[in-house]
């Protein structure tokens, strides 16, 4: 057998970690109400959840951990952009928060709720805005004195 080269390698083991639990966290969050209101076993709903939580820790854990080992200088960051992370962080949430607003607000919710729901997604989505025009700008710097 051969072995494949390929570029895109995560070199990082907590970095690699944080991406293979945090989608399949975000899967079993997501499918979490409607398997848990289905006419299961209780055990299996349990296992279901404990299973989502602690894939959902897992993921924040192995984040935390590459982002303390970013900070201390002992790995160098997989975007070197710092204009380019902050967009591609703020992007999903403004996406999550403006699906709870629409929700929130569809579902005749709280007042309070679809004010913070509607100020934190128009927050994030202003910010990915930012971030992307900040990240465009810095390109451009970079393709001019090139």
């Amino acid at each position: 057998m051969s072995q494949v080269n390929n570029d895109l390698v995560i070199a990082n083991e907590n970095l690699f970690r944080a991406l293979f639990c945090g989608p399949i966290a975000i899967l079993l969050i997501v499918f979490a109400e409607r398997f848990f209101m289905s006419f299961e076993l209780m055990l299996f709903k349990v296992i279901y959840v404990l299973l989502a939580f602690f894939l959902s820790l897992y993921a924040i854990a192995y984040a935390a951990y590459y982002t303390n080992e970013v900070y201390e200088g002992e790995t160098e960051s997989f975007i070197k952009n710092d204009n380019l992370f902050k967009a591609l962080v703020c992007a999903p949430l403004s996406v999550v928060f403006w699906y709870f607003a629409e929700n929130s607000i569809a579902s005749s919710g709280n007042l309070f709720f679809n004010v913070i729901y509607v100020l934190l997604a128009l927050y994030f989505t202003l910010g990915t805005l930012g971030y992307a025009a900040f990240y465009t700008n810095d390109s451009y710097d970079v393709k001019d004195h090139a």
